[in-house]
């Protein structure tokens, strides 16, 4: 039970005691004067959370070499007195009293020292944890989506890169094709759109968009140009058909205006026939006029409303030719409407598509251009090669945000997890600092892994604990600057106990097992 006590004292993660500095202190000026070598772990003063295991055995090293020194001065003092003649003889009880008194109140300053040190000196158990400086948030992977073959690599590794700024650029031919091939599709349909707009509201010239007229391309002049001359033969057609019925409208006009005035004619005619036949008719009934003269007029007049009757026939046939000579202007150019239509609703459709489509091909265009996300710094290029080949998602390179906030990612034991809750206070060495010079930074426990962890080189498992470094005390090193990658130590501080109760627990805990039935 002893040694288990002793095993846990020795896990005791600090000291927090201030007088035990300046005792710390005391004793290195003694030994220094004597010209004793300090022991490295005491070569500066540590602040309350830097007493740990090697400290404390510096410190009883320290106390040894005093209690040492201070025996070898008494042993000194008795050979020197037994050499100088006494001046006056001193009794022999007296002279074996004096060692036996000295040794006890020795003794008894030994005991007192390491037994108040013992209650009142408490010690915190810490879990030591590995651990390494890591933005919030991990490093950016960049990646290409689709892949291509490297044209240029513009960044080198441990590059500092603002957003923006161009890494790697990717041959674009096939991108470029396959955007420019919907950009052309696009250009003339639009000018479609434009003519059928135009032709629907049976407009002379075609209102082509303003993205159309601004465009400076060829191909945006060709789209315009042809479309306008498909407009301008389509309506030349248009008129010539309508010509054709307007000229066979006004022919029809033109022989009932005819017919009219024949008939206006053949009515004059009438009623002079018919004023012949009552002269005829009187002389008749006189017996003056013979009746095959009657009958003659009588058989005129006949004719004559005869003729007039097939006059009004042809004006009636005439008027609904015109009638469906018009229905046909009407109709013709009711298809061209409803043609307009139909041709509307296709081109839309396939303006719809191709436009949903033009975003994703510009993309595809831009991205060829591999752009920082963020300001950082380059690391991990994995394009090295001018006209390497690279895998769709395949990684390009990485970078380590400049903004985000250093943290350190401690792998805890499992053993020790028992022991590790968020919130508890930390102490963080810098191993790739000279620790003589340097305090330890204190931190906060964030957050701990739900789950352990395996690492994938070695297969040892852990759990990852997030620790938050207090900003102030790395304002107060102008000399430390924390990087990426920094490896370090990390105490995670639990419980403080004095060494009486780490020496006394086993066999408070043994003896509360013992007075238990099994």
């Amino acid at each position: 039970m002893l040694q288990e006590s002793l095993d846990r004292l020795r896990e005791a993660g600090s000291i927090s005691i201030e007088k035990l500095n300046a005792g710390l202190e005391w004793g290195r000026t003694i030994l220094e004067q004597i010209g004793i070598a300090l022991p490295p772990e005491l070569a500066r003063p540590m602040d309350r959370a830097g007493w740990t295991e090697p400290h404390v055995q510096g410190l009883m090293t320290v106390i040894t070499f005093i209690l040492a020194f201070l025996i070898v001065l008494l042993v000194l003092r008795r050979i020197v007195g037994a050499r100088r003649p006494p001046e006056r003889a001193e009794p022999l009880s007296m002279m074996v009293r004096r060692p036996k008194f000295m040794g006890l109140a020795a003794s008894v300053v030994l005991v007192l020292f390491f037994g108040s040190w013992s209650v009142l000196a408490p010690l915190s158990s810490a879990a030591i944890a590995p651990g390494v400086v890591s933005p919030e948030g991990d490093r950016k992977t960049v990646a290409h989506l689709e892949g291509g073959i490297v044209r240029s690599i513009h960044v080198r590794e441990g590059d500092v890169v603002a957003a923006g700024d161009p890494l790697v650029t990717l041959e674009d031919v096939q991108a470029r094709a396959r955007y420019e091939e919907l950009h052309k599709r696009l250009l003339h349909l639009t000018a479609m759109e434009a003519r059928l707009l135009a032709q629907r509201s049976d407009k002379e010239a075609i209102p082509f968009p303003e993205n159309l007229v601004n465009d400076a391309s060829d191909e945006a002049k060709l789209a315009m140009e042809a479309q306008q001359d498909l407009l301008a033969s389509q309506r030349a057609t248009q008129a010539g058909r309508e010509k054709i019925l307007h000229q066979r409208i006004l022919q029809l006009e033109e022989q009932n205006a005819g017919l009219e005035d024949v008939t206006v004619a053949q009515e004059r005619q009438i009623e002079l026939v018919l004023e012949e036949i009552r002269s005829v008719q009187t002389l008749y009934d006189k017996g003056l006029a013979e009746a095959s003269r009657l009958l003659a007029l009588k058989r005129a007049h006949a004719d004559l409303e005869a003729d007039k009757a097939l006059n009004r026939a042809h004006i009636a046939e005439n008027a609904q030719r015109i009638g469906e000579t018009e229905i046909q202007l009407l109709t013709m150019r009711e298809a061209v409407v409803e043609q307009a239509n139909d041709g509307l609703a296709e081109i839309q459709r396939l303006l719809g598509e191709i436009r949903s489509q033009i975003p994703s091909r510009e993309d595809v265009l831009a991205r060829t251009v591999v752009r920082a996300s963020m300001p950082g710094t380059v690391m991990n290029i994995h394009a090295t090669t001018e006209a390497g080949v690279l895998r769709p998602g395949e990684t390009i390179l990485e970078i380590v945000p400049s903004e985000a906030r250093l943290i350190i990612d401690a792998r805890v034991k499992p053993n020790d997890i028992d022991r590790v809750l968020p919130g508890m206070t930390a102490r963080v060495v810098l191993t790739a600092y000279k620790q003589r010079n340097l305090p330890m930074i204190h931190g906060v426990l964030r957050s701990v892994s739900a789950d352990r962890l395996v690492e994938d080189r070695t297969g040892e498992p852990y759990f990852l604990a997030k620790v938050e470094v207090n900003s102030e005390d790395l304002a107060g090193l102008s000399s430390v600057r924390l990087i990426p990658g920094m490896p370090t130590e990390v105490m995670i501080l639990n419980e403080e106990k004095t060494v009486l109760e780490y020496l006394f627990e086993p066999i408070l805990k043994s003896a509360n097992r013992s007075l238990r039935e099994s």
